[in-house]
């Protein structure tokens, strides 16, 4: 299994680098504090946004519809992801310029196309579901559009830009989720508003994020194949990996749905509305983190070593805290949030908080590894979690229905967690 650890990023005689390049960066050398408090809040309001969509969906409608979405976001998530290269990773961690941004967005366009075919032809397979398919469409092409936004998100994090991501990323999400509701709320059908949806963040895309791309760095040139072929073939661990993980979580959605009917996939889907909002009080230190993560992992073992503690320290106490909050206060919040019948899926609630707590602690652990190179140990993690989640949910599911699934993810959460953790700090800060 080859290896693509720092020692290869740091090699001048196999790759040319700029020679700017070898200043750090500002990011990598000052405080991390404001370039997290911008990240974490807008991915806050970001997921407060989405919360707040599926929370209308769900009062507008019945747990059936929400299941639908719930469905058409496990089919189209990890395709977008697998073909998606993990781009804004790897590009914010690139800290020796090793590709240009258009090189990235070129891999971005072509892994676009690659992707919508593979979901048409997923939907040519299900046309007997017409109102299964009519949701499905429509959010494959904003998920397309918005991973095209991350990718200018990650230039954007390579000039230390985390002003334009946060305020870019909450107003994307604003236009787009509003008009997903808004639809729906005036007596469009739910396929309407997903259109709503995918026309906002394309609308949004064209209109700023490249604009604002375009600023820093050219958005296109003539495309070289080998250069794309090389990026591809480095990152296309990372994509394996989280595309894995994506099916991962999608693996109960897909069991609920053959034991127990898209109403159970919309209770399901409605409760784990948290998963992606715990996980991005993760993902926004971690990004803040990862050029600083870059270069410890290039020339300072220890320093790096200190702060993949100091990052899983932090989600450890916020572990503790979210589980305590669940147990207390979950009941009254769900009646409050959605209706009474989802209280009784108290238990399965608290449940699902500890599996995105220690999400937390695999995004941390998931940079470190970005960060230090070792790309390809990462989807045996995630193949493991994949197989933790498919086995327990097979056992547990078709008896405990949406709670068996609740179980299925945080067992596959703990056990990502101690096969990354070990993979990190026993090898001398992950080399």
């Amino acid at each position: 299994m080859m290896s693509l650890g720092a020692e290869r990023v740091l090699d001048e005689r196999t790759t040319p680098v700029r020679q700017e390049a070898w200043s750090a960066p500002r990011a990598a050398t000052a405080t991390l504090t404001g370039p997290a408090i911008w990240l974490m809040s807008s991915n806050l309001v970001y997921v407060g946004l989405q919360w707040a969509a599926l929370v209308g969906l769900a009062k507008l409608g019945a747990p059936v519809a929400l299941g639908r979405v719930g469905l058409a976001l496990a089919v189209v998530t990890p395709v977008v992801l697998i073909t998606g290269f993990s781009l804004r990773a790897y590009q914010a961690t690139d800290v020796l310029r090793r590709y240009a941004f258009a090189e990235y967005l070129n891999l971005r366009l072509v892994a676009n196309v690659a992707a919508a075919a593979i979901i048409w032809a997923a939907s040519s397979l299900a046309r007997e579901e017409e109102a299964a398919v009519a949701v499905l469409i429509p959010i494959a092409g904003a998920k397309l559009a918005e991973a095209t936004c991350e990718t200018c998100y990650g230039l954007a994090q390579r000039h230390d830009r985390m002003r334009f991501i946060a305020l870019s990323r909450v107003a994307r999400g604003a236009f787009g989720f509003a008009a997903l509701v808004a639809v729906v709320a005036l007596g469009g059908t739910l396929a309407a508003g997903c259109w709503a949806l995918a026309a906002a963040w394309l609308v949004f895309l064209v209109a700023v994020d490249l604009p604002v791309a375009s600023t820093l760095e050219p958005l296109f040139v003539r495309p070289r194949i080998a250069t794309l072929a090389r990026l591809a073939h480095e990152t296309a661990p990372l994509g394996a990996v989280t595309g894995v993980f994506s099916i991962a979580q999608s693996v109960p959605r897909y069991l609920l749905q053959l034991t127990h009917g898209a109403a159970a996939v919309g209770y399901f889907t409605a409760l784990s509305a948290f998963i992606p909002a715990i996980g991005q009080l993760a993902t926004s230190v971690c990004h803040a983190a990862a050029p600083r993560l870059g270069w410890n992992a290039a020339g300072d073992a220890g320093r790096y070593r200190t702060l993949v503690l100091q990052l899983l320290g932090a989600g450890m106490a916020g572990m503790v805290l979210m589980t305590l909050g669940a147990a207390v206060v979950g009941p009254r919040f769900l009646s409050l949030v959605y209706t009474e019948e989802y209280a009784g899926y108290h238990a399965t609630f608290v449940v699902i908080v500890v599996a995105a707590a220690l999400g937390m602690m695999n995004e941390v652990l998931y940079f470190a590894l970005v960060a230090a190179r070792k790309l390809r140990v990462q989807l045996g993690v995630q193949c493991l979690g994949l197989a933790v989640t498919a086995l327990a949910g097979a056992a547990l599911i078709p008896r405990f229905g949406v709670g068996g699934a609740a179980f299925a993810l945080a067992l596959a959460a703990g056990a990502t967690v101690v096969a990354s953790a070990w993979l990190v700090l026993a090898r001398r800060g992950g080399r």
